[in-house]
């Protein structure tokens, strides 16, 4: 396998291209080759993904190291395909190394190499780092980015991300390795949260390394057009608010389910490993401190 990393990018709205530009420049720019881009489509006809390719092409050609493929979601169904976009782009891997990036945020030139640097000494499966969460406002011609927004949830460790989730989809790198090219997929029902539901399966199974959790390398945006999964500007509805309660609620059924492995339970202080503990069990062994 490869040392190269591949990059899942969903797309699912053309004219978000600006967007989908600076995201791009911001993977373009990664000190770390060889880099895959492969960016997932939502149902886009032929001509969007020509307009596509020829918006990303003087970012891309003739840059060494980096290409970039098209995988669309074309089925009907789901009709929100934000997981099963995940999962194709996931199927589309052929590197070493995988990481996700969304349309709308962007990395910082050292993320990847910080990244890969800590999965080769720790030997872990997934190694993760920070990123700054900034507002930003939503212009016709261009986007500004004006202040750093403090986190409702703060971490540091396995532990905590078990209990919360406050790592977004961008600020990991996964050695695929270290996985036996095990096909942990996205849970395709799933248009909330998706990310940190699949972060619980694979944290519980595999080893993983927080020693960069306190680095920064990139940027998450919290938007003024409302276009971000949760709003983020002003109340939200009694339809959205029980949406979110009903992902909380399966997030905690996930946690009651799901095995952690004796590997994953000796990294959290468990001398003696339960073979059949659940996430929730492991948090409720290591908070009691045995």
């Amino acid at each position: 396998m490869s040392g190269q990393i591949d990059t899942v990018v969903r797309f699912h709205d053309v004219s978000r291209l600006v967007e989908l530009k600076r995201c791009v420049f911001s993977l373009i720019g990664q000190s770390y080759r060889p880099l895959n881009i492969i960016l997932a489509t939502q149902r886009f006809s032929e001509n969007d993904i020509h307009e596509v390719r020829k918006a990303l092409a003087p970012l891309i050609d003739e840059e060494e190291g980096v290409t970039l493929s098209v995988v669309n979601w074309d089925r009907t169904e789901p009709e929100d395909a934000r997981s099963e976009l995940l999962n194709l782009g996931l199927q589309s891997a052929e590197g070493r190394y995988l990481a996700f990036l969304d349309y709308d945020d962007v990395l910082y030139p050292e993320a990847y190499e910080l990244l890969v640097s800590c999965l080769k000494d720790s030997a872990a499966a997934i190694a993760f780092a920070a990123v700054r969460i900034m507002r930003l406002d939503v212009y016709e011609r261009y986007l500004y980015a004006t202040e750093e927004i403090v986190p409702g949830y703060r971490g540091s460790g396995l532990i905590d991300l078990l209990r919360n989730n406050f790592c977004p989809l961008h600020s990991y790198v996964i050695d695929r390795q270290q996985m036996a090219n095990d096909p942990i997929l996205f849970d395709a029902t799933m248009t909330m949260q998706e990310d940190y539901d699949w972060l619980l399966r694979l944290c519980a199974r595999y080893t993983s390394d927080f020693s960069l959790v306190s680095t920064r390398i990139g940027d998450y945006y919290y938007k003024t057009d409302g276009s971000n999964t949760v709003p983020t500007t002003g109340g939200i509805t009694d339809k959205e608010q029980a949406k979110l309660d009903a992902v909380i609620t399966a997030m905690e059924v996930q946690r009651r389910m799901t095995i952690v492995s004796e590997a994953v339970q000796r990294t959290l202080g468990i001398t003696e490993p339960n073979e059949t503990a659940t996430i929730r069990d492991v948090i409720d062994r290591v908070k009691k401190g045995v």
